[in-house]
């Protein structure tokens, strides 16, 4: 008895937190604006976009990534439709990857066609005009076509640093124009070729996996410790290699690295000045170099500030990344 009673409160209880979710969501949509809730589709004429937002801005900025997303489709291994025009929903992977990428998509002839404030959020609706826009996809598609036929030309004589250089920049551009393909085929342009262009993705990615395998690094002996630890310990996040006998090989990078630091004291504190130069060579010619400088402070001891300025070296690595921090990449 006591267990049946039980079992009905609980039933109970839960009836009553499923109705008042339930109208918790009703009031929350009828606060939202109608032409929110119900947006218009697309047509012959116009696309269009919607989002919300703490700002303007940021409102608009999404609801220009909505309007893109709503073309977009995705294929996978079994050429699979993900999305359709014509569907209201969306696939959150596509969203998210048209939202980060929305600053590489040129929008033109568009405007804010509706916008109202609700509490602390923006709403928009974005208004596309269909053909200028398309169109501008279109040149950048064979802009960009262009822009990845330069960077192949004479690749397989490159050092490995160029060469490296040059696929990353090639699957940069690629991921750029397989964005505005998608974009381009689900306005029904067959003539964006799509497969073709995500099996030359999937080919650059090979190649550059292929060059990380074969590259490797090789620490000039006379590098300064501490910091050629630091570089090493980012290289082998990067999962490359790092030989330890030297060759001449041209897969073989060898980084020399030098640094002068200054010393001053202000106000109680040590701060040292470090300044980085990095040398990569291959076959005896410099293939590429940087320069760079860190700063660090200590109350403690000149030893500190040095170790201070380690620290920062290690930070600088983290946010550009070391290949940039070498001077390999831009």
């Amino acid at each position: 008895m006591i267990k049946t009673l039980r079992c009905f409160l609980l039933s109970f209880i839960l009836l009553a937190i499923s109705a008042n979710i339930t109208c918790a969501a009703k009031d929350s949509l009828n606060n939202l604006p109608s032409w929110y809730v119900k947006p218009k589709q697309n047509n012959a004429d116009n696309l269009y976009g919607i989002a919300e937002g703490y700002t303007m801005e940021e409102a608009t900025k999404y609801a220009l990534a909505d309007a893109a997303s709503r073309l977009m489709v995705s294929i996978s291994s079994e050429s699979n439709m993900i999305r359709e025009e014509s569907q209201n929903s969306v696939n959150e992977e596509i969203r998210q990857q048209v939202r980060q990428n929305v600053e590489k998509i040129e929008f033109s002839n568009f405007k804010v066609s509706k916008s109202e404030q609700v509490g602390a959020k923006f709403y928009t609706e974005v208004e596309i005009q269909r053909t200028p826009f398309l169109n501008q996809q279109q040149e950048k598609s064979q802009f960009l076509a262009a822009q990845i036929a330069d960077l192949q030309t004479d690749l397989d004589s490159k050092n490995p640093i160029q060469r490296r250089n040059n696929l990353v920049k090639i699957l940069d551009l690629s991921k750029q124009d397989e964005l505005v393909s998608r974009i381009l085929n689900g306005a029904g342009l067959a003539n964006s070729d799509l497969k073709s262009k995500l099996a030359r993705i999937a080919k650059f990615q090979n190649q550059l996996n292929a060059v990380n395998e074969k590259l490797e690094f090789f620490f000039d002996i006379d590098s300064p410790k501490e910091i050629a630890q630091a570089v090493r310990s980012a290289i082998n996040k990067e999962q490359i290699k790092i030989a330890k006998v030297e060759n001449s090989n041209l897969n073989q990078v060898k980084i020399a690295i030098k640094s002068n630091s200054h010393v001053e004291k202000i106000y109680g504190s040590f701060i040292t000045k470090l300044t980085i130069d990095f040398e990569n060579i291959s076959q005896g010619k410099t293939v590429a170099s940087n320069s760079i400088e860190v700063t660090g402070n200590s109350i403690i001891s000149e030893q500190e500030s040095y170790s201070a300025a380690i620290v920062a070296l290690k930070d600088k690595i983290q946010n550009q990344g070391i290949l940039s921090i070498l001077g390999i990449i831009n």
